[in-house]
């Protein structure tokens, strides 16, 4: 077997109970850790799905779930991740295109979702829209071409720096 499918039957199990597609999770994996469980970056992030510690911490018992004990694991690396994607696709309801969507969750989930939504008030402002979401969905969430990552990522450098552009090929990465 080779190494990168060596995961394959947790990756698909855990995405299918999210209701994920398990190869872009499977191509994450690879983009964080190239499937070393053993893997620890130069920030510090651990494992398969390369969590920082602190994000390991708060999203340990979160909405009831069990408590994770190592993000060296990896079926609690793969479930966590699969969780957390769910979760982060759930919070861009604002974004009606399934596959766009999926781009703001995996950029978030690489720049963190603060940084991605201050992407989007950016581009909506651009828009002509208002930069609150609160205030666009008082104004009768009117579309744009802001609800498109291809359009919002131009503003990440504004949010990220030089670092918009690892988080951009990231995204392009991961969608294949």
């Amino acid at each position: 077997m080779r190494p990168e499918d060596r995961y394959d039957s947790l990756i698909q199990f855990y995405a299918a109970r999210y209701g994920l597609d398990w190869q872009r999770i499977k191509r994450q994996i690879q983009a964080e850790s190239n499937f070393d469980p053993k893997a620890v970056s130069p920030a510090g992030a651990r494992g398969l799905a390369q969590w920082m510690p602190a994000s390991w911490r708060e999203w340990d018992d979160h909405d009831g779930i069990p408590a994770l004990d190592d993000p060296h694991n990896p079926e609690e690396a793969i479930e966590a991740m699969c969780r957390y994607m769910a979760f982060l696709y759930s919070r861009f309801g604002e974004i009606p295109d399934p596959d766009e969507r999926w781009k703001f969750a995996v950029a978030s989930y690489n720049a963190g979702r603060g940084n991605i939504n201050r992407c989007l008030s950016l581009a909506r402002e651009a828009c002509g829209q208002p930069a609150s979401y609160a205030a666009w969905e008082a104004a009768g969430r009117p579309p744009g071409q802001w609800q498109t990552w291809e359009y919002t990522s131009q503003f990440l450098h504004r949010v990220t720096g030089k670092h918009a552009q690892e988080t951009i090929a990231y995204v392009r990465r991961i969608m294949g």
